[in-house]
């Protein structure tokens, strides 16, 4: 039996200032990388819509997903097309 006054393991809370990301060597934006990957995502679930669906719930989704995705790219890119620094 452990006496009442014993630490208890993360009882002590220590105070840590915020580090910023450069700090530890992350300065990096995944620019084209993002674009890239969500273009494949797009690819992937146009590919999708090619298989045997036993009801058009599943196509709706998948149009659904694509849609938005395609939208979010679209609207990042225009995004960092207008901004100051790029």
């Amino acid at each position: 039996m452990a006496a009442d006054n014993a630490p208890h393991a993360g009882s002590e809370v220590e105070h840590v200032e915020h580090e910023r990301p450069a700090d530890w060597g992350w300065h990096h934006e995944f620019r084209t990388g993002r674009q890239v990957g969500g273009w494949v995502s797009f690819l992937i679930l146009a590919v999708l819509l090619t298989t045997t669906h036993y009801n058009d719930a599943g196509s709706v989704a998948i149009i659904l997903a694509m849609v938005l995705l395609a939208g979010g790219l679209l609207w990042d890119r225009n995004r960092r097309k207008t901004q100051w620094r790029s």
